[in-house]
């Protein structure tokens, strides 16, 4: 039996003799993956599920951390004859790594994800986007803008209770200009320091706390160049202090960390600093050691982290798309999942190894759609 006709069967059978209260309390406790099953239950489940109110108590919940067990690695692979988004539930690269993940062809990236809707990127045209939901199927209108897109980014605006879209174009002058759409609103708005964007090499910015941020390398050292979403205004952050004898050479990264923004850097060519920036802060949150399997053909390889569990285990994509592994916190130990994404084609990649030009991001699979925004 399927894991959603086991649900179907336990809350279902159960409805009848329980109050409603009681029954509305272990609604909103099932991952969104089994919800969308729980819908044939019965008609006024089904209301109540596809209900706006229902999904934003949901995502609620979610996010306190009492659904963290449903959530999935996202990744959209740039191979010419391999276009595809696919989904890997990240439990099965902590504790059983070995069925391929679900996957459809597509041929378009991956800009961000925010409270279960990615948000897509036309790889072929490069100025239009749009939201999907992976988990009930929705999808928004493309997003059409003036030019192709330099730099971008997606994300939710706490303050104002919106979800945008950040676009930097050059206009008719070949100045760069930031405009940001608002979905539900539906509206464009240009905002000043478009010109910042010159100095970034990542096409997308990295959502984390209400702001998107790229790193910017400048000759007296990297900073953060972060856009706060609800002034819709640029800033600058610093980096931590480096020590004088660091690989310079290895390049920092920037990731989310616990809902924290983190920088990833080589400490003294023996390890990888981990920091997070938490309450105007950075405070050192790991030192990795140098291990001879985490490396390139150049030497020692920069890291990304890509999310961290309960117990401590961190999941870090090492170099630029060359393959995912995990190190232990408490132990130091370090293992390579055989995750493999393309089990079912000619080439079978496993995505610890080499994995090509690849977006990988965490996503969290929730009942919200279009039609709530």
């Amino acid at each position: 039996m399927r894991m959603s006709d086991k649900w179907v069967e336990l809350v279902g059978c159960s409805s009848e003799r329980l109050p409603g209260n009681l029954v509305l309390e272990i609604l909103w406790r099932v991952p969104a993956t089994g919800l969308v099953h729980l819908k044939r239950v019965c008609r006024s489940w089904r209301t109540l599920i596809s209900s706006p109110e229902f999904a934003r108590e949901h995502l609620k919940r979610s996010t306190a951390g009492l659904l963290a067990s449903d959530a999935r690695i996202a990744y959209a692979s740039q191979f010419s004859h391999l276009r595809r988004i696919g989904f890997l539930p990240l439990h099965s690269l902590f504790h059983n790594p070995s069925s391929p993940a679900a996957k459809v062809v597509s041929c378009y990236d991956i800009v961000g994800s925010c409270h279960g809707l990615l948000c897509l990127f036309d790889t072929v045209s490069k100025s239009r986007v749009m939201l999907w939901n992976p988990c009930t199927g929705f999808t928004s209108k493309w997003r059409q803008t003036s030019a192709p897109i330099m730099s971008c980014g997606f994300g939710y605006d706490h303050v104002n209770g919106k979800y945008k879209f950040l676009a930097v174009v050059k206009n008719e002058y070949g100045a760069l200009v930031s405009k940001i759409f608002t979905f539900g609103v539906n509206h464009w708005n240009r905002i000043l320091g478009g010109s910042l964007i010159y100095s970034v090499t990542e096409l997308k910015g990295l959502f984390v706390s209400g702001t998107f941020n790229w790193l910017v390398s400048r000759p007296r050292g990297s900073v953060i160049l972060y856009l706060d979403l609800g002034r819709e205004t640029y800033g600058e952050l610093s980096l931590p202090e480096r020590d004088p004898d660091d690989n310079i050479r290895i390049i920092p990264v920037i990731g989310v960390l616990r809902n924290c923004l983190s920088v990833c850097f080589d400490h003294k060519k023996t390890h990888w600093a981990v920091w997070l920036r938490n309450n105007r802060s950075w405070t050192q949150f790991a030192m990795i050691p140098h291990h001879p399997q985490i490396t390139n053909r150049f030497g020692v390889a920069s890291l990304r982290i890509l999310y961290v569990s309960d117990d401590d285990v961190l999941l870090l994509e090492k170099g630029q798309n060359a393959g995912l592994f995990l190190y232990y916190l408490n132990d130091g130990r370090i293992a390579f999942p055989m995750i493999h994404s393309f089990s079912d084609d000619f080439v079978g990649m496993p995505m610890s190894k080499q994995i090509g030009p690849t977006t990988l991001l965490v996503y969290y699979p929730s009942l919200l759609s279009p039609i709530h925004l």
